[in-house]
């Protein structure tokens, strides 16, 4: 009698068992269907804080390596989106304007067609210095890279750092 409880046991764990596999393995199939791919790192999104002394723009990205970044500063308003017949202006207003581009990032998915990047193509803040963002640039897969541009208010200097743990890009206005 023990070995039939025994044998049922056995022949009841092995079929949850492959139950169990036979769900998990197109589960783990989806999972890497979806893992982005950003021809570099995925650019998730932007977000803003002011502090006591400084402004604080933050850059939101996946895993991977942190990007490469170059900026620009001028003080003609920032234009996006294609070349010099078809451009126009982002709608932020500032002082001056900080362009900022990361190599080999991007905010589109291009494995699954989709964007990642989840914040506003442009937005205003009412902060001391920092006073709007806004896109500078569209996804062009031969490009690897991401663009966008600060409106900047009175300020005396900003710094830009990386982060990690979740990474990110930090730039910090002081006033």
């Amino acid at each position: 009698m023990r070995s039939t409880r025994a044998v049922r046991l056995l022949a009841t764990t092995v079929a949850v068992a492959a139950s169990a596999l036979c769900i998990a393995v197109p589960q783990a199939q989806a999972a890497a269907a979806a893992t982005p791919d950003c021809y570099g790192t995925c650019v998730l999104g932007v977000r803003a804080a002011t502090h006591p002394t400084f402004d604080r723009f933050v850059i939101d990205l996946g895993e991977g390596p942190i990007p490469a970044w170059t900026t620009t500063t001028q003080t003609t308003p920032l234009t996006c989106c294609g070349d010099e017949t078809n451009e126009h202006v982002v709608p932020i207003t500032g002082q001056q304007y900080l362009k900022i581009k990361l190599a080999k990032a991007t905010g589109f998915d291009f494995a699954n067609s989709k964007a990642v990047y989840t914040s506003p193509d442009y937005f205003t803040y009412n902060f001391p210095s920092l006073k709007g963002q806004g896109r500078t640039g569209t996804t062009d897969p031969e490009a690897h890279e991401f663009n966008i541009g600060l409106a900047l208010g009175d300020h005396s200097s900003y710094r830009i750092s990386k982060l990690t743990a979740p990474n990110r890009i930090v730039v910090d206005i002081n006033r």
